[in-house]
């Protein structure tokens, strides 16, 4: 019994060491033996299915098979375990699966590797592909030092010409910067692109009020004075995007910030609003001709560089330096009897200005900022004025002074003055036109010379000005004259 035993023993172990053997020498046969599968390749091997660009939502597998076979391509963890079976495109041999995160369970997967495999039906054989894939869903979060309230000129050096500012990642990202203006229309026009991207966590951005798709060490060509959006995007090796700003919208550009370019203007009070240390001021007499005779010149730092005084009359104010040029008009009511009426309210209304730097146009019916620099055309405006001045001249007044809409309500018409006249000045406030009854009632005579003046209803609150509708002033009560040669010349012509 006892040699039975050791008998069945030892078959036992022979059977056990042949099998082993023939495990073996299989093993080996396959090690030596050509892969079943070809050249396979992996497509956006880092991928998220929020990626802004489509082919970056999911990790795309193609491989070839040595010879035909049934395959399903699997989806397997770190730990060696199925999570997803992917759907097969073949086209004869060749195969194409792609996975976009989702799970066996409808679910998305966590974050983190994965890597495909193929499982081979007639050779049982699954071949892991080595090359990892990485699920990356999460944006990255980015911070930013850009601060608010920020004015620059173009051409001038360090924080005075340059907006800069620095951003952070929490992970590898491409930052890109945006810049933006937004149109009266309050569409955003692109202006400013970044070239040359890298891959960083920290990166420190800047902008020197220029346009054009650069890198961000090269300056283009200058833009305009105005209010700009300046922005950025942050793209991860997954494709996520975070854009600032996120939409375009008032109040909503943070952490975009809005940044004013300043070169030379003037505002209605004649204040210079610009960043250079030295500006010129010159004063001139515009006629039939504009800018017309120069009358006066100051030259000097912003704020101290002063006209003298001036008489009755009106003129057009030219500020320069930096290669930059602005005008802004000035009236002088003196004593004169005959004023032209500057229309203040009219010009602003049509000034798509950005005063409070929010982004977006002061433009009606938005409260507008009367005392904000003018904007560029305002040449035009000046011009007629100072031709309305002219004709009033050629009609026999020897001395014609002028006056704001805006010094009109406030503070009414001097007592010198015997005429007024009007023209192209549609907005009103029911304040101008009381002042204007009164002018009247005391035997003033107004002058409008066109069909548009006294139009546009608004209201004013402090130093806002708020366009409210179409609504013609009732002028019946000033019983206005149509044409300078209808100004009484006994009551208009005066000395100074």
């Amino acid at each position: 019994m006892e040699r039975l035993v050791r008998i069945l023993a030892a078959l036992l172990m022979l059977a056990l060491v042949a099998g082993a053997a023939v495990v073996f020498v299989r093993a080996q046969v396959l090690k030596s033996a050509p892969s079943p599968i070809i050249a396979p390749k992996i497509a956006s091997p880092t991928f998220s299915p929020n990626a802004v660009k489509p082919k970056r939502r999911q990790a795309t597998l193609t491989v070839g098979l040595r010879k035909p076979d049934t395959a399903t391509v699997l989806i397997f963890d770190l730990n060696d375990n199925t999570i997803a079976t992917v759907p097969i495109k073949q086209k004869g041999r060749n195969l194409r699966a792609s996975w976009g995160g989702i799970l066996a369970s409808g679910k998305l997967a966590p974050d983190g590797p994965y890597r495909f495999a193929i499982s081979l039906k007639q050779q049982e054989r699954i071949i892991r592909i080595p090359d990892p894939i990485i699920l990356d869903a999460t944006p990255p979060v980015v911070t930013s030092t850009a601060k608010p309230g920020q004015r620059i000129s173009p051409g001038l050096d360090g924080a005075a010409g340059t907006y800069s500012f620095t951003l952070s990642a929490d992970e590898p990202v491409r930052f890109r910067l945006d810049v933006r203006q937004i149109q009266a229309s309050g569409t955003a026009r692109l202006l400013r692109r970044e070239t040359a991207l890298t891959w960083t966590q920290r990166k420190e951005m800047h902008w020197s009020a220029d346009t054009g798709n650069l890198p961000l060490n090269k300056v283009g060509e200058f833009v305009e004075p105005g209010s700009y959006i300046v922005g950025w995007h942050a793209e991860d090796r997954g494709g996520n995007l975070v854009n600032a700003p996120e939409v375009v919208k008032p109040n909503q550009l943070a952490p975009a910030q809005v940044v004013g370019v300043e070169t030379v203007a003037l505002t209605p009070t004649l204040q210079p609003v610009t960043l250079l240390a030295d500006v010129t001021l010159v004063r001139h007499h515009p006629g039939a001709d504009f800018p017309g005779d120069v009358i006066a010149r100051a030259k000097g730092a912003p704020g101290a560089a002063a006209l003298p005084p001036a008489v009755a009359g009106f003129y057009a104010i030219q500020i320069s330096g930096g290669g930059w040029q602005a005008w802004a008009p000035e009236a002088r009511a003196g004593r004169a009897k005959v004023l032209v009426m500057e229309p203040l309210y009219t010009w602003q209304a049509n000034n798509p200005g950005d005063s409070d730097l929010s982004g977006f146009p002061d433009v009606p019916p938005a409260p507008l900022t009367l005392d904000r620099p003018f904007s560029p055309g305002i040449e035009a405006e000046i011009a007629n004025i100072g031709r309305t001045v002219a004709a009033t001249h050629r009609s026999g007044v020897r001395t014609v002074g002028a006056i704001t809409d805006q010094t009109i309500e406030a503070r009414g018409l001097p007592r010198s003055a015997k005429v007024l006249v009007i023209t192209a000045a549609p907005v009103w406030t029911p304040g101008l036109l009381a002042r204007l009854r009164a002018f009247g009632a005391r035997g003033g005579q107004v002058v409008i010379l066109d069909a548009v003046s006294l139009t546009k209803k608004a209201t004013l609150s402090g130093g806002a000005l708020t366009i409210v509708g179409e609504e013609s002033a009732d002028t019946t009560a000033l019983n206005p004259l149509a044409s300078l040669s209808a100004i009484p010349l006994a009551r208009s012509t005066t000395s100074r």
